[in-house]
């Protein structure tokens, strides 16, 4: 992630500063469905508020000709209910504890293929539970997405095929949340032609925290993976690939290369072997010995990419096929509503330019405008080497915060008020003040270095006018 820079609190038309951000519309978080619909930006807001929990599963070399199947998870703050903490408890809370949660993860895996609704299950082969106390010390970290819970469940099983199901409590629910019943093949990972990527986030030596957040990478950071190489000779050189993915509903082939590299022989672990380790932050430990595989541990640089999907593979020199290849995609938790829909994105444009202009950029097909739109921020770019663009965030950001915090019962959508008009203009004024006179409406004052604004109450429900400006 680029380091922060200084951004300026107010936004003119026309003669604003950017830095480059490529957004793509359809992937991030949301189906591609709402790329082609028509929503409003209220609807997007009520969207990009879900919360978001990740469940994933990895296929590790496991005990005895087994393999270990894992599920990996992460459950944001915003997902889990948590309770005011009692004075009196015996729950063990850190200081400065003010609410807590229960929560609870079992799996229960079936013999065979998923068979079809109606037919009894088959013998049940394994189950796991996972149980944690959630401590947050003031109410905002209970709604945070960038807080969470983690863990894993693990079982052993021989090759074949099995389905299984998973089963949530929170908040010692007596009736547990159940999946629907998914089905899942256990290869034999000494035959299998084909290597597993999985994300990793950190590395501390032979130590790999997982990244945990399914096909997911965060956006603007860089990050490494775990690439098991299949029937690996020294003999042979690899490539490592990064491309952007084609993802229509008819086309997931690889686009473009975005980078390349070729693997160096230190990033390479013969004779080795992972293992799950670490409940609370799921970590893999890599051991090299007397083991039977062979793992690459490679650098990604994220920070470099575009908010997009790509393909990420490893091949061998001369081969066409690879021997390991995956999908992902950029993730921003945070990303505000208005980039999820190229529509809103521009039509929230008109607060800081001429609607000629607004009505300029709609022009032409999705791809034409998509194009046009990100050459109205490249335009302004004085930073063209970063691909994360904190003002054009930050413009988005505070339409959302307009949207929330100036809404009333007269008008809820916030972003369309004087107040809020303002505040997507110029920022959060320098000083606000609040004055009742003795004969008149309520006033609210907000003051700028170069400016003021007064506003007046005009229906006593939140709603505030713009009166004078000086």
């Amino acid at each position: 992630m680029s380091k922060p820079r200084y951004l300026p609190n107010s936004f003119k038309k026309a003669t604003f500063m950017s830095k480059r951000l490529i957004v793509l519309f359809l992937f991030i978080g949301i189906s591609t469905s709402i790329f082609a619909q028509r929503v409003s930006y209220r609807q997007l807001v009520m969207r990009s508020q879900s919360p978001t929990i990740f469940i994933d599963d990895i296929i590790l070399p496991g005990e005895n000709g087994n393999s270990t199947l894992a599920f990996v998870f992460r459950f944001n703050n915003d997902f889990i209910p948590f309770k005011k903490l009692p004075l009196n408890n015996n729950l063990d809370a850190p200081e400065g504890s003010e609410f807590y949660s229960t929560i609870r993860l079992s799996n229960e895996i079936f013999e065979g293929k998923l068979k079809r609704r109606g037919e009894p299950s088959a013998n049940s082969v394994s189950r796991d539970v996972w149980t944690d106390t959630l401590f947050a010390s003031n109410f905002d970290q209970t709604q945070s997405a960038k807080q969470y819970a983690s863990g894993y469940l693990t079982s052993q099983l021989a090759p074949g095929n099995y389905n299984y199901i998973l089963q949530l409590a929170m908040m010692q629910e007596v009736n547990e949340r159940n999946t629907t019943r998914q089905g899942i093949s256990i290869p034999d990972l000494s035959t299998k032609e084909t290597g597993e990527i999985i994300f990793i986030r950190s590395r501390n030596n032979n130590q790999l925290e997982l990244l945990n957040m399914e096909d997911n990478v965060p956006f603007g950071d860089d990050f490494i993976v775990l690439v098991r190489l299949p029937k690996y000779s020294e003999s042979d050189e690899y490539q490592v690939k990064v491309n952007r993915a084609r993802t229509s509903r008819k086309d997931t082939t690889s686009g473009n290369n975005i980078f390349s590299s070729d693997l160096k022989t230190e990033n390479i672990f013969t004779n080795s072997i992972v293992k799950l380790i670490n409940k609370d932050r799921p970590t893999l430990q890599l051991t090299q010995g007397n083991n039977d595989y062979t793992y690459a541990v490679i650098n990604i640089p994220g920070s470099t990419l575009e908010n997009d999907s790509y393909f990420l593979s490893v091949s061998k020199k001369g081969d066409e096929n690879p021997v390991a290849r995956k999908f992902f995609r950029s993730y921003w938790p945070d990303m505000p509503a208005s980039l999820y829909n190229l529509d809103v994105a521009i039509s929230n444009l008109h607060y800081i330019i001429p609607e000629k202009e607004v009505e300029k950029l709609n022009e032409g097909n999705d791809r034409k405008r998509e194009e046009k739109f990100r050459e109205f921020w490249d335009s302004k770019d004085p930073t063209p080497k970063t691909v994360y663009n904190e003002l054009m965030a930050e413009y988005y950001r505070r339409i959302d915060y307009a949207f929330k915090e100036f809404g009333s019962q007269e008008n809820p959508l916030g972003h369309e008020s004087d107040q809020g008009e303002v505040y997507i203009k110029y920022g959060p004024p320098s000083d606000k003040e609040r004055r009742f006179p003795e004969s008149g409406k309520t006033l609210e004052v907000w003051k700028y270095p170069s400016r003021t604004f007064v506003f007046e109450a005009s229906t006593g429900f939140g709603d505030f006018v713009l009166v004078a400006t000086r």
